[in-house]
């Protein structure tokens, strides 16, 4: 079948979820043991991206239809939780980098297979921009295609990828008309600009054309093709499981609370250790509000899991009744993951608060762990207080102009 890849690629995109998760799990030591290198990088090491490409990992950022791989909304979870449980910045690359599963699917497969079928270490891809103009690129068309310029900040997964999909506004004032090109990421200029306080180790760098740069008319495409393709290629059989950006959003979450597994190991792990200064507890494991400190991070963490397990859950019963999320399902999926980054976020700080003032030094985990886990929760589609008054709004019948969106979001 010529979707298929053929070689290593195919039996590692085939192997089962719970074995990635295993091999995942067998890396954790290399990755914690890498990730303060990874931050001053602020990319993850080419020897790391070697060992998960040896796991299997990239087959989630691998189209179905091209060897990837084909698991349920759980398994995703579980694996990124698993990779945000060893570096949490390791996991957010990945998946990011995921996010071009959907866009493949929005080009013609002559234009796709070429990237996705010829040996590659690490992701092929990598997707960004789109929610506004400050994030995208301008396209005007031309004889065969079209001219585009611009930089793409955030262009997370571009450090190891050969190609990516950038999103590009075609007309100079409607925001409706937006696409997506994807470019050889040698046609690019990497500006290395990427230096942040939390999530360093992502490689987010802006990438950028010098001057205008041509673009076939087969690797130009829109939300409108995307949703036209998307469904005959579900119907084959071939495309990627239903939900779109929210069943990314909501297995992405996997990634905090793997974060937050991490530092409730490392704290546990030192309160027998240390004692507190100033108390009459020789040992903080033996203090009261110790205690209450772990109490309110479990229960935090517990809580925001139980979130997330509900999320998953829908979505796999979504799919299994071939039914996409209606958009108060949608709604409530965006909101479940904001509470579940904001509710991790507060968890690891928590912890991190209450491990003394030598926490703060680089070669402790838990700064790093609570820096990325604040970052992450950061992100735009992860707002906590913006989601919160989405499904507030909805919920009390409030009428409001429309909102932003990502280009995956759009359909027309």
């Amino acid at each position: 079948m010529r979707y298929m890849s053929k070689g290593i690629k195919a039996d590692i995109g085939q192997s089962k979820a719970q074995e990635i998760i295993d091999r995942v799990v067998e890396l954790r030591p290399w990755l914690r043991e890498h990730q303060a290198a990874a931050e001053r990088q602020r990319r993850i090491p080419q020897e790391t991206i070697e060992r998960l490409d040896a796991a299997g990992v990239f087959g989630l950022t691998t189209p179905k239809r091209y060897g990837g791989a084909d698991f349920t909304t759980r398994e995703v979870h579980d694996i990124f939780r698993a990779l945000g449980s060893g570096c949490g910045a390791t996991g957010w690359m990945v998946w990011a980098a995921a996010g071009g599963n959907l866009w493949s699917c929005a080009f013609d497969d002559d234009v796709v297979a070429p990237v996705y079928e010829s040996p590659w270490v690490g992701n092929r891809t990598f997707a960004v921009g789109g929610t506004s103009r400050r994030t995208s690129g301008t396209a005007r068309q031309v004889d065969g295609g079209w001219m585009i310029k611009g930089a793409w900040p955030f262009a997370t997964g571009s450090a190891h990828a050969s190609h990516g999909y950038l999103a590009v506004f075609y007309d100079e004032v409607d925001d409706a008309k937006v696409g997506m090109v994807l470019v050889p990421k040698d046609s690019l200029a990497a500006r290395d600009d990427w230096d942040a306080m939390g999530m360093a180790a992502t490689g987010s760098q802006t990438v950028a054309t010098d001057g205008e740069l041509f673009v076939p008319d087969g690797y130009f495409s829109t939300p409108k093709r995307l949703t036209e393709r998307l469904a005959g290629l579900t119907e084959r059989g071939l495309g990627p499981r239903r939900g779109g950006l929210a069943r990314s959003l909501v297995t992405g979450a996997g990634v905090a609370l793997g974060m937050a597994d991490h530092a409730m190991e490392v704290f546990l792990g030192a309160i027998g250790k240390r004692g507190i200064p100033y108390s009459p507890y020789a040992k903080q494991a033996d203090a009261p509000i110790t205690h209450l400190t772990v109490g309110r991070a479990h229960t935090q963490i517990r809580a925001a899991a139980a979130v997330a397990d509900a999320a998953v859950a829908q979505l796999d019963r979504l799919e299994a009744a071939e039914a996409d999320p209606a958009e108060p399902d949608t709604l409530q999926l965006h909101t479940d993951v904001a509470y579940i980054w904001d509710a991790c976020g507060s968890a690891v700080e928590t912890l991190f608060r209450a491990s003394g003032a030598s926490a703060i030094t680089k070669r402790q985990p838990l700064q790093l762990i609570a820096r990325n886990c604040r970052a992450g929760s950061l992100h735009a589609a992860h707002g906590i207080d913006t989601w919160m008054e989405n499904v507030g709004r909805e919920l009390c019948g409030s009428e409001a102009p429309p909102a932003s969106m990502s280009v995956l979001e759009r359909r027309s």
